[in-house]
């Protein structure tokens, strides 16, 4: 017997108010909002029952919504019955990112049970989206732009840009005070990559990564986040790729398709990068973040960083003790 969630409950379950129900099921949702007021979500959840989650409209909220599907092919429906003009019976692929507006249209979608759906997404008010293109286009392609994207859902293929983004969207608590503009760059960024795909009808002919595995692809951009939030940590490419149950030679191909470097480069960068945020802003010896920073060998722990910043770590540190004494 399946279960109906209705409206009430299907907002609190989606944006997280209710993480667990033992009769719904259990939600790992995170938002995250830019200065431009330009929403991006992270849903990952799974139900106790087939279930219908119903939405009879968006609480009267006019927006534009990209949602990209990480994991599972799936099946939706937009309006409440034949009837209506933009009612669409939408099928979804896994690796296939969708944009419309949802101007307070009623939608719904039939989840099988215990099954895990892994969904990110972009949310903007249209009066929002408007300002964006009125800024970055003249007024003929406005209006042809509004009228692919405001008649109906459009899909195509996540292509490596869109997954590089993503990633960069979920380490962005690493930019500290800059990450406000970093989140406006960055979603504006996904939302032309998502236009131009979409406007220029690309999204079947780009067949290049993963998209011949696009659990592969998603399983190296969460890998490609971790590295960003914790590059210490050890990135051997074979316990890496046994790990992902995928080979070495995979790895590194999906890694480089993704993000136009190999895995061991990225590595490298992020923990140099990490060593000099850590020289500049704490209170460490050399040593101390060499370690810190996932460098046993401290000659080649110099060496490296000399060869990416031009100084070594130690006359690099001497650079906050002359901004302190200005």
């Amino acid at each position: 017997m399946g279960k109906y969630i209705d409206n009430k409950c299907l907002y609190d379950f989606m944006n997280g108010k209710i993480k667990s129900l033992k009769e719904i099921g259990t939600a790992d949702i995170s938002s995250q909002k830019s200065d431009s007021d330009i929403v991006y979500y992270r849903w990952n959840f799974e139900f106790d029952a087939d279930t219908d989650a119903k939405k009879v409209n968006n609480a009267g909220i006019d927006e534009v919504q990209i949602i990209f599907n990480l994991n599972r092919d799936i099946e939706w429906m937009v309006g409440e019955n034949e009837n209506d003009k933009k009612y669409q019976v939408v099928s979804m692929k896994k690796g296939y990112v969708c944009i419309y507006r949802n101007d307070n249209i009623g939608t719904s979608m039939r989840y099988k049970k215990g099954i895990n759906f892994q969904f990110k997404s972009l949310q903007m008010n249209t009066k929002r989206f408007r300002e964006l293109l009125k800024t970055h286009f003249p007024d003929n392609d406005i209006k042809n732009i509004e009228a692919i994207v405001y008649d109906s859902v459009q899909m195509t293929r996540i292509t490596p840009e869109m997954y590089r983004i993503l990633s960069e969207l979920d380490s962005a608590d690493k930019y500290k005070e800059f990450k406000g503009v970093f989140l406006d760059a960055k979603m504006t960024e996904l939302t032309a990559l998502v236009l131009f795909e979409i406007v220029h009808n690309r999204g079947e002919a780009n067949s290049s990564v993963s998209l011949r595995n696009t659990g592969d692809t998603y399983a190296v951009e969460k890998l490609r986040e971790d590295i960003q939030l914790s590059p210490f940590e050890d990135y051997d490419a074979e316990s890496v790729a046994a790990k992902l149950t995928m080979s070495v030679s995979k790895l590194n191909r999906i890694f480089r398709e993704l993000y136009g470097t190999s895995l061991h480069a990225y590595v490298q960068e992020m923990r140099l990068e990490q060593a000099a945020e850590m020289l500049l802003k704490m209170n460490l010896s050399v040593t101390e973040v060499a370690l810190n920073s996932g460098y046993n060998n401290m000659s080649h722990f110099s060496k490296v960083f000399k060869e990416r910043f031009g100084v070594t770590p130690k006359k690099f540190s001497e650079r906050k003790v002359l901004k302190n004494d200005l």
